[in-house]
């Protein structure tokens, strides 16, 4: 298996808590996506993106995920964006983990992974 993580920064308002109501937060998400060695092979053989994943794409899909609506939940948005990396062709396994900074004074951050 091929093994692609990315790292991405959003700004975004999330969650169910007064304190994140109307404010935008900075979020990291880091994606951890596999692709068959079969794909990434040929596409390391041939020098042809279309035989692989193009990252860029995966890219698209997490601005696109937050662009279309205000989640409340790290579980919803999280899987939304699992799911719609998951339909890539060539895509074998997709994580998405989520980290949300200083949602309260005593916890720096707090990251979801599914």
């Amino acid at each position: 298996m091929a093994t692609i993580e990315m790292e991405l920064q959003v700004r975004t308002e999330i969650g169910i808590a007064s304190s994140e109501q109307g404010r935008v937060q900075d979020l990291k998400v880091l994606l951890t996506v596999e692709v068959a060695d079969a794909y990434s092979d040929a596409a390391a053989e041939r020098g042809d993106i279309a035989l692989t994943l193009d990252y860029g794409r995966l890219r698209e899909i997490v601005h696109e995920v937050f662009a279309e609506r205000r989640y409340s939940l790290l579980e919803e948005v999280t899987t939304t964006i699992r799911e719609r990396i998951r339909k890539l062709s060539h895509v074998t396994s997709a994580r998405v983990a989520i980290t949300k900074h200083h949602p309260w004074v005593d916890v720096p951050r707090l990251t979801l992974t599914r």
